[in-house]
């Protein structure tokens, strides 16, 4: 019988240690993974899934096939999944919209993470940035209910930060651009995977809102998000400002991620330093 030394967290989790190493299967070369970069997060993360599981199974990785794309949605699923976002959220998008989108869709683009989407957009300038960005993330919170996270300062229009009202979204574009629409879409999900930064891939074609749209309506995809076939998504397109971080202004991009321990769709943001290949920043096609 193993004594105790200390009471409490400390104890047993030196009793548990001692148990683990001298397992027959506990090997050198595990140590030294567990000891290498993230090996500390992905063991206790093997550890959690396996005594505390989710309600919700974690998704295999997904076979690779570079000549098909395994979310492609049919037209008439995509226009349905719109007519019910409209319907719910109270968009007020009028029949003869969903009339012309059903006679202009594009064809499906080619390549395994190749997707065809909308832009749909709210109101004119710096408040239609706000209405849009707001009424999309609203949808990704309905559409994965408990199972949704959003970082507190992933904000849009003005906020208030040491008395004074303070611009917190805007498109890299310029908020001026901003127009009410809604039209089709097309994008490349795994473009600029390998990359400096952020700031050195991004430009007038990288996916603002429509990321949103995307992650609402291609929900399949967003649990699949693995960081190695199915990268996470930046919305290059987007410039947030966080002064409550104490950087300079409008350094952070928002992006969308899946945490696979919690099962949960995360709306999240970096730095536009960014470098990490587990995230891609998509473009739209012509």
């Amino acid at each position: 019988m193993s004594v105790r030394l200390l009471d409490g967290v400390f104890s047993e989790g030196f009793e548990t240690l001692i148990a683990l190493v001298r397992d027959g299967r506990f090997t050198t070369e595990l140590a030294d993974r567990i000891r290498g970069k993230d090996g500390l997060n992905r063991a206790f993360g093997a550890l959690y899934r396996e005594f505390f599981p989710t309600e919700e199974p974690v998704r295999p990785i997904p076979p690779v096939d570079d000549t098909k794309n395994p979310y492609e949605l049919p037209l008439e699923v995509q226009l349905a999944a719109l007519w019910r976002a409209n319907d719910e959220e109270g968009w007020g998008i009028e029949e003869e919209v969903f009339a012309r989108l059903a006679e202009t869709a594009p064809a499906w683009p080619k390549g395994r993470l190749a997707f065809r989407s909308f832009r749909i957009r709210f109101g004119e300038g710096d408040e239609g940035v706000a209405r849009t960005f707001e009424a999309h993330a609203k949808r990704v919170n309905t559409v994965f209910g408990a199972k949704f996270w959003r970082w507190d300062f992933l904000l849009s229009g003005k906020h208030p930060f040491e008395g004074n009202p303070v611009d917190r979204l805007r498109l890299l574009i310029g908020n001026h651009t901003h127009k009410p629409v809604v039209e089709w879409v097309t994008f490349d999900l795994d473009a600029n995977r390998e990359r400096q930064s952020i700031t050195a891939v991004r430009g007038p074609k990288s996916l603002a809102d429509e990321l949103f749209v995307f992650a609402w309506m291609f929900t399949d995809y967003v649990r699949d998000i693995n960081y190695e076939t199915n990268p996470g998504l930046f919305a290059g397109g987007y410039e947030l400002n966080v002064p409550e971080r104490g950087d300079d202004p409008w350094q952070y991009v928002p992006c969308v991620d899946w945490y696979r321990d919690d099962a949960e769709v995360r709306l999240s943001a970096s730095w536009r330093s960014d470098d990490n290949s587990g995230y891609s920043v998509p473009v739209l096609r012509e």
